[in-house]
């Protein structure tokens, strides 16, 4: 549980990253904050293989009453990611837990691109840090994953094919990682991180995006969670 910590102090760096402008106004763009904010939260439990957590989250997702003043039309999308968001509270293992996290991201991404209304363009590519230390590439891996999720919420070529990009370069993991998992254990995620960011760059079709995206999380949820 030791690379917790580090990753901690990594995603503190980059926390405020990539949250789309603030919807003021009606109750049902006060809903749209809370449904981005439960769902990113899915994300980082997923990320840690945090499954109680998890659970707690994607629960509350799926009991979320649509606001009154909803359209009808959206009320409708918003079924989809209920759906999916209860399936997720059902969730086992840190790889359902990841394949939840990341179906849950592509409704949300669904429902904005049906009601005319993707958040692509709201979303911040930054970069990663300046190499150097740990923390500072575990950051760097935490931004080229938000990045992917970015790209199925918003949804946006141009923010997943970033964060493919990204974790192509980034996903070996470093020497000197302090983790429960001995050194050949690590080096054997961080080849299949950087093979998983390959096949994101390759990735045109939403399931497609979805499936890998999941892969990618659940080996990070491997790495966090220390061997079982």
């Amino acid at each position: 549980m030791r690379v917790a910590v580090v990753v901690g102090i990594a995603i503190g760096f980059w926390a405020c990253a990539a949250r789309p402008d603030p919807y003021l106004g009606s109750p049902s763009r006060g809903q749209m904050i809370t449904h981005f904010d439960l769902a990113l939260d899915a994300r980082q439990h997923a990320l840690f293989g945090e499954l109680d957590d998890f659970r707690r989250v994607a629960d509350e997702l799926a009991q979320l009453e649509p606001a009154d003043d909803l359209p009808a039309e959206i009320i409708l999308q918003l079924g989809p990611m209920r759906w999916e968001a209860r399936e997720a509270s059902r969730a086992r293992t840190v790889e359902e837990a990841a394949s939840g996290a990341s179906n849950i991201a592509a409704t949300c991404g669904d429902c904005h691109a049906a009601n005319g209304v993707p958040l692509g363009d709201r979303f911040t590519l930054g970069g990663p840090p300046p190499p150097g230390s740990p923390a500072r590439h575990m950051a760097g891996l935490n931004w080229a994953s938000r990045l992917l999720w970015d790209g199925l919420v918003g949804p946006s070529d141009r923010t997943w094919f970033t964060g493919a990009e990204g974790l192509k370069e980034l996903g070996a993991l470093p020497e000197g990682l302090p983790t429960d998992h001995d050194q050949n254990a690590v080096a054997t995620m961080g080849a299949r991180l950087r093979q998983l960011g390959d096949k994101a760059t390759l990735a045109r079709a939403n399931r497609e995006r979805v499936e890998v995206l999941a892969d990618i999380w659940a080996t990070c949820a491997d790495c966090h969670t220390g061997p079982r």
